[in-house]
């Protein structure tokens, strides 16, 4: 009787295993319901927004539903990242995840959000090294050139950044610290707002993220100083890098990932995982991404939210030794 006993439960357990099963794997094949929204909290022209407009049309091909992108900008990426934080868990609306999702976090006194809590990893996209541009109107032809005429010249020099506290205006004051001069930190909304300000020489040099810059590098209306890989780059292998150019250690990329609303049920998660796994390794989205000097290197979920707490680590750190603070 005894062994017709755990006979039976052991049976009830299975089925009840198996039940679950294929409720995960029926709710994984009946999501999406309904259009996707891709928010990108930056506007056009820059990384995020290149990512998103590459993988959206092959992510909404793959769901048979429309993957719809969305610019929702302002205060430095939180505008569009609350949206998301705050959006219904169900996975019908992602976001392009920055370095800026990681620097926020230190940066702002208070978010609406939490970063760790109410967004949920899907997967790393790929990186891409930023570039020190000036316009090519500039008689600055070298960063050794730049670092002279800052030095000899103090505090008449000024760069620009997407914003204060972002990315763009650390690897500035990084630049700073290390090369033992002074110059202004002029902010804007994105780099790509910043670009005509380069142009006219209203601003003097800046850090962008090489896809961004890509186009305007190509048609000879900025130079390229420097890349901050630790490497040179096969686009540009005539180009030195920072480190190459006396800034020990000077390593920084910018990279993009998908994330979505916390609580999303974990058959989507799963889902939109492998999706993402399967249309990065597509050719023509691998050469997509490498025109523009970005690396495609996808990490799942597991993976790409333990790098995002090692940014927010890393960048933090930059920000407390910065002295930024945007509130």
């Amino acid at each position: 009787m005894e062994a017709m006993h755990k006979l039976k439960i052991l049976s009830l357990i299975a089925a009840f295993v198996s039940s679950a099963l294929v409720s995960s794997a029926a709710l994984a094949q009946a999501w999406p319901t309904k259009a996707l929204r891709m928010i990108v909290t930056f506007p056009p022209g820059g990384i995020a927004d290149f990512t998103a407009r590459v993988i959206s049309p092959k992510l909404s091909e793959a769901l048979g539903q429309p993957v719809i992108v969305e610019n929702r900008v302002g205060a430095g990426g939180n505008i569009g990242t609350d949206f998301v934080a705050k959006a219904p868990p169900d996975g019908h609306v992602l976001m392009v995840a920055l370095p800026t999702n990681a620097v926020n976090v230190t940066l702002y006194k208070s978010l609406p959000f939490d970063t760790k809590k109410d967004l949920a990893p899907v997967a790393l996209v790929g990186s891409v090294p930023s570039v020190l541009v000036v316009s090519a109107k500039s008689p600055v032809k070298s960063v050794k050139d730049l670092v002279e005429y800052a030095r000899s010249n103090p505090g008449k020099l000024n760069f620009a950044s997407s914003g204060t506290g972002t990315i763009t205006q650390l690897i500035g004051e990084l630049m700073k610290i290390q090369g033992k001069f002074v110059a202004v930190h002029v902010p804007f909304r994105s780099t790509a707002t910043a670009m005509p300000a380069l142009l006219s020489g209203d601003v003097d040099y800046m850090f962008d993220s090489l896809a961004s810059s890509l186009v305007q590098i190509r048609a000879g209306k900025i130079r390229l100083l420097a890349v901050t890989s630790r490497e040179r780059i096969p686009l540009f292998p005539d180009v030195p890098t920072m480190i190459e150019s006396g800034f020990k250690d000077f390593d920084t990329k910018a990279w993009t990932g998908i994330l979505t609303t916390g609580g999303a049920p974990q058959p989507v998660l799963n889902r939109l995982e492998s999706e993402m796994r399967r249309i990065l390794a597509m050719p023509d989205v691998r050469a997509s991404f490498e025109k523009f000097g970005m690396d495609v290197h996808f990490a799942p979920a597991r993976e790409f939210g333990a790098f995002l707490d090692a940014e927010i680590e890393r960048w933090g750190a930059a920000v407390k030794s910065s002295g930024a603070q945007a509130d």
